[in-house]
């Protein structure tokens, strides 16, 4: 059988004008559903359904997302580009033109797919080689500082058991946004923090960062079975069970860093006659094996390195202490558009100065 013919009739759809004729309109729909719903679903995960998806799902439909639609505009406008452009010099300038509109698909689809946002806080003085993820948790169970058992905390349910060696725990109660109040006497052998407080469950906000997310366990079984009873964890709260020298924890996944970096001051101007904080910076020392050197990030003021951004984003200052809050971005795709742009620009201006010179002839 003969494929050739095949081929070129899919290619020649692909190229066609109907996919982009199509697509855009779609496009749009799914910014304005995602505009609409973020009220209700926050923006994180508004973008996460419309925008940064290949499919989602209207009831038991499931229909093509942003980045789908993306991938298939960039997939026709670089087969027309290759297969169907009319190669000449006095077309030059539209081919440019061409080229740099899909550089910026290109570089919008590697946003989309590579992008990482986290934050790093680091008090002064100290050392700090990851960043914290914005949205997503993990139970982690550590002895001597290795990790035995990383868990995702969506994938965490009630009655849920777990065995780590000798120890087996079993999950009492789950609650992605946490308050607390005085134990109720509902749980029996309270231990560590669960002795003076209970938790209890709050309606999820909107933004997944805004959460406080929190657990209550029991260990049924352990080496010491003076360990075993009732204990909470606490997202990021420090004081967690020791079992039999293992550690059980609840925070922000961590992303490691390809480097590390240090704070050695931090400083906070305010306004005038106020304690409100008119600007304020931290200055760093980037660590990368055996070399250091410093630098400075302030409100305005980025670092970057090895495609990692870092942004002042906050701070705390107290009698005993100050730390910063650093925003972190890792975006591969960063300078596309700015390359992009300098190529529609360059094919634009071609092509005028082509067609000028045609009309002087």
């Amino acid at each position: 059988m003969n494929f050739f013919p095949k081929i070129k009739t899919a290619l020649n759809w692909l190229a066609s004008g109907h996919i982009i004729f199509w697509s855009m309109p779609w496009l749009m729909i799914l910014v304005v559903a995602g505009t609409i719903t973020q009220k209700e679903m926050g923006l994180y995960d508004a973008v996460r359904t419309y925008i940064s998806s290949f499919i989602f799902w209207l009831g038991p439909v499931p229909l093509p997302g942003g980045l789908s639609m993306i991938a298939l505009i960039f997939l026709s406008l670089v087969i027309n580009f290759l297969f169907f452009s009319p190669w000449s010099l006095r077309k030059s300038g539209i081919h440019m033109t061409h080229l740099g509109v899909i550089l910026l698909l290109l570089g919008g689809l590697v946003t989309a797919v590579s992008a990482k946002e986290g934050f790093m806080i680091i008090p002064e003085g100290d050392t700090v080689g990851t960043m914290s993820d914005y949205q997503k948790r993990v139970l982690i169970i550590s002895k001597d500082n290795h990790v035995l058992q990383e868990i995702s905390f969506d994938t965490l349910h009630k009655d849920q058991i777990i065995t780590v060696d000798d120890i087996e725990l079993k999950l009492l109660n789950i609650c992605e946004n946490c308050g607390a109040q005085a134990p109720s006497g509902h749980y029996k052998n309270l231990k560590g923090l669960a002795e003076n407080m209970e938790l209890t469950t709050l309606p999820s906000d909107k933004n997944p960062e805004a959460n406080f997310s929190g657990l209550t366990l029991e260990i049924t079984k352990s080496p010491d079975k003076t360990d075993q009873g009732t204990y909470i964890l606490m997202e990021d709260i420090p004081k967690t069970p020791d079992i039999d020298g293992m550690e059980i924890s609840l925070t922000r996944k961590a992303m490691p860093l390809p480097f590390a970096v240090q704070l050695t001051d931090f400083r906070k101007i305010d306004y005038p006659g106020t304690r409100k904080a008119q600007e304020y910076e931290s200055d760093i020392i980037i660590q990368d094996g055996s070399l250091s050197w410093p630098a400075t990030i302030s409100m305005n003021k980025p670092y970057r390195y090895k495609g990692y951004t870092f942004y002042q984003s906050s701070f705390e200052q107290t009698e005993q202490m100050e730390l910063t809050v650093l925003n972190v971005v890792k975006n591969q795709g960063r300078f596309f558009p700015y390359i992009s742009s300098l190529v529609i620009f360059l094919g634009l201006m071609s092509h005028l100065v082509i067609r000028f010179k045609e009309g002087k002839k």
